[in-house]
């Protein structure tokens, strides 16, 4: 699976990012109405629409498994991605991206930023939603995705 990105200064999404401590996950307010499937990135849903646009990102993403580190997100320009697979996206069927082994989860409290990365090289980082920058590699493959929701769990 792979990423498409692409620049995109007109539209700006009218969402935030959120984190919800009681349930331990990420959500973006208001939901998306033209969700299709989504992919997984450990158990956090990037949900894409029937384009396979990054429409919003939900899911369990515990803080009490979250690593303390000093997190500056990358430089990333506003911009749209799109979910490359050689299987077809079925609606509502989601496809794990890391099925073998869970990636990291980095927190820094300071910055409020979480980062969930490969260790792979990035290339690329596009801010796809507000509070959500997706990196990739030169080759379109999924590095890190950066998450810095409206207010921060205590940990």
């Amino acid at each position: 699976m792979k990423f498409r990105t692409v620049s995109r200064t007109d539209v700006v999404p009218n969402i935030i990012l959120v984190y919800r401590a009681d349930e331990f996950s990420f959500d973006t307010e208001p939901a998306p109405v033209a969700g299709f499937t989504s992919i997984l990135v450990n158990d956090l849903n990037l949900e894409v629409d029937g384009s396979g646009r990054i429409i919003s990102v939900w899911g369990v993403c515990p803080y009490t498994r979250w690593k303390p580190a000093s997190l500056a997100p990358p430089a990333a320009d506003p911009g749209e991605a799109f979910v490359i697979s050689e299987a077809p996206l079925g609606r509502g069927i989601s496809m794990r991206i890391n099925p073998q082994n869970r990636w990291d989860t980095f927190a820094d409290p300071t910055s409020g930023w979480v980062c969930i990365r490969t260790g792979a090289a990035c290339d690329s980082a596009t801010r796809i939603l507000p509070g959500i920058i997706l990196e990739t590699s030169q080759g379109g493959e999924f590095c890190a995705i950066w998450l810095k929701p409206e207010q921060f769990p205590t940990m």
